[in-house]
């Protein structure tokens, strides 16, 4: 019961003996530990002036938002653990671990380097300055198979020290300026994963990298955002990505500039099973010459139909070898640039 004893307060995430209250107010053999969580969720949910009578206990507890509190536990609650077999599984469907210097690369090339670039003209210029911080406010980074949200995690701090640095170069011979608040948001980050643990973890770890730039703005700035209530978090739907509709989980609007990233599952034909090649039915339906494509493939069909119209672009992570890059099926129309 020690993860539920570290607790938001004033404002900092840490241990509370004031909040020790599972081991105070349930028994000791945790027959009741349940509905003392149901109680807590509920109020950690609920803003302080709708709360009405709320238990005397509970009272001091915090408003979180963003969603971390709205499911409710249920007696069906499963705890997942990473296991042998249940590793095995997940290379079985195809899904890898992608190194912080690989999420770079893609990172970089996709839009960090531009950013900076244009950052770099921008200097000893407070218009175009302010245009960039207009830019970063309308990207939209979304990973259609985002695992634990490695790569969202990963463009999120890079975007926010970016924005950091944009800020210390208003700020030159303006002190007034420092007193500005970041203005990137969780909510500019989508993805969509199969597991639902791995989903579930990629909201949270968000939330949590927000914690950590917030702390490591307020160290630059000497303020920072309140860490509570939440704002809107990350939107990061539980499904196959093959099967969603993805204008609808990360849509689209002329005001904004989307980047897809991300590294989904590359089994060859050989190693796909029966699920694996009805996906790639229905997403390669009416066209030819698919059977023999890497289960990728799937993905930059849909990333290429995703992009055709906006100003967007994508980057995936790929094995050598995979086959798909000189099938005729991908004629979509979308430029495509070999890196």
């Amino acid at each position: 019961m020690a993860w539920v004893v570290a607790v938001f307060r004033h404002g900092q995430l840490r241990p509370c003996r004031r909040h020790q209250y599972p081991c105070e107010r349930s028994s000791r053999d945790g027959s009741d530990l349940d509905a003392f969580l149901q109680q807590l969720f509920l109020t950690l949910n609920t803003p302080a002036k709708a709360r009405g009578k709320t238990l005397p206990h509970l009272a001091g507890f915090p408003y979180v938002n963003g969603g971390l509190f709205s499911d409710t536990l249920s007696s069906h609650s499963v705890i997942p653990t990473f296991s042998t077999k249940s590793r095995q599984k997940l290379i079985e469907l195809g899904m890898h671990y992608t190194s912080v210097p690989n999420i770079m690369k893609v990172i970089k090339a996709l839009f960090l380097d531009d950013l900076y670039e244009d950052l770099e003209k921008s200097k000893g210029s407070k218009p175009k300055l302010e245009k960039l911080l207009s830019r970063l406010y309308r990207l939209r980074i979304f990973d259609p198979a985002c695992g634990s949200g490695n790569f969202l995690i990963l463009a999120y701090k890079e975007l926010r020290r970016l924005e950091m640095a944009v800020f210390c170069e208003l700020a030159k011979g303006k002190p007034q300026a420092s007193l500005r608040l970041p203005g990137i948001n969780v909510s500019q980050f989508y993805g969509i994963e199969l597991d639902d643990f791995a989903h579930e973890v990629a909201i949270l770890a968000l939330w949590l990298a927000e914690h950590q730039m917030n702390l490591e703005f307020k160290a630059a700035f000497g303020n920072a955002p309140a860490a509570l209530p939440l704002k809107d978090g990350a939107k990061i739907v539980c499904g196959n990505a093959l099967q969603l509709d993805w204008e609808k989980v990360c849509p689209q609007a002329e005001s904004h500039e989307v980047f897809v990233l991300g590294n989904p599952p590359d089994l060859g034909s050989s190693m796909q099973e029966l699920s694996h090649k009805q996906d790639m039915a229905a997403v390669f339906q009416g066209i030819k010459d698919f059977k023999n494509l890497d289960y990728i493939a799937c993905w930059f069909l849909q990333a290429a139909r995703y992009l055709r119209g906006i100003t967007a672009a994508c980057a995936f992570v790929r094995t050598e070898g995979q086959v798909f890059c000189e099938s005729s099926c991908f004629k979509t129309g979308v430029e495509r640039e070999e890196g």
